[in-house]
């Protein structure tokens, strides 16, 4: 019985064993030629094979695209609550007051104009995300056509309407809900304010707390410490926001420092003078 060793000392593809190997899965170390090798978003400096490339642990980024895609976000919610209570708020002052065939009165049912938005919003329809911009500006113009005297606190009123407006029709988890393209680096973006090393978030803020209320500072050294030994960028998906941990814990430190060395001493100063 005799061994066949191939002629050559070059690895072969796993997937595809007459084709050359032209590196490693960088997660199961399989052989991997170049149309099976797949960069992952996020983890652009490694390859994976196909199988790897598709577990959701490694395309952590596709996961999360698929976790909220379709699924009502924060905004969606806030958008449906506040149109219940338009719509209950002008059924209260038609019951209160009622409804005459005049503009002042017709200015009772104003609460109504953004409804329709709402409830299309709220039900995922795309219309409602470009119509949610301008329903300020609408409500701003039929109010001065219904009582002309106040134009000018209309649109001002309507200033932050729109750009709440604007804020949500650029907010990257509520183009997921309404099953929008979303870029990997918006993605990415929204998995970091998300998932990434939230406890370096917290002690950062605690942190900073610490400098006016330092019974708060043991809290932010031990958030810093915790997030700082989870710092891990080899790891997928990478674990980041060391800088924020080491500031945290660092404000954390210099709260009490702080009290100590100057206000309390200020403070002692001030009450004896």
């Amino acid at each position: 019985m005799s061994l066949e060793v191939p002629s050559s000392p070059q690895g072969r593809c796993a997937v595809h064993p007459d084709l050359p190997a032209g590196g490693t899965c960088f997660r199961c170390g399989s052989f991997i030629c170049a149309d099976c090798a797949t960069s992952v978003a996020g983890l652009e400096a490694r390859l994976y094979c196909q199988a790897c490339a598709a577990r959701p642990d490694v395309n952590y980024l596709e996961a999360l695209r698929q976790r909220y895609l379709g699924r009502r976000d924060e905004w969606a919610w806030v958008v449906g609550g506040v149109t219940v209570l338009l719509c209950v708020a002008t059924a209260a002052a038609l019951a209160q007051w009622g409804l005459r065939a005049t503009r002042g009165s017709l200015f009772t049912l104003l609460p109504l104009v953004p409804v329709p938005v709402g409830v299309a919003f709220f039900l995922g329809q795309r219309w409602a995300r470009h119509a949610l911009l301008v329903t300020p500006l609408v409500m701003a113009v039929v109010a001065d056509a219904l009582v002309p005297d106040g134009r000018f606190l209309y649109f001002l009123c309507a200033i932050p309407g729109v750009l709440t407006g604007l804020h949500v029709h650029r907010d990257v988890r509520n183009q997921l809900f309404f099953r929008l393209p979303v870029s990997p680096g918006a993605l990415k973006a929204l998995w970091d304010q998300r998932y990434n090393n939230p406890m370096a978030r917290q002690a950062l803020r605690l942190g900073y707390s610490s400098l006016i209320m330092p019974l708060l500072a043991p809290f932010a050294v031990i958030c810093g410490a915790v997030a700082l030994r989870r710092v891990d960028p080899a790891a997928t998906p990478p674990i980041g926001r060391g800088g924020q941990a080491l500031a945290g814990l660092v404000l954390g430190l210099l709260g009490p420092l702080l009290w100590g060395v100057a206000v309390l001493p200020w403070l002692s100063d001030r009450l004896h003078s």
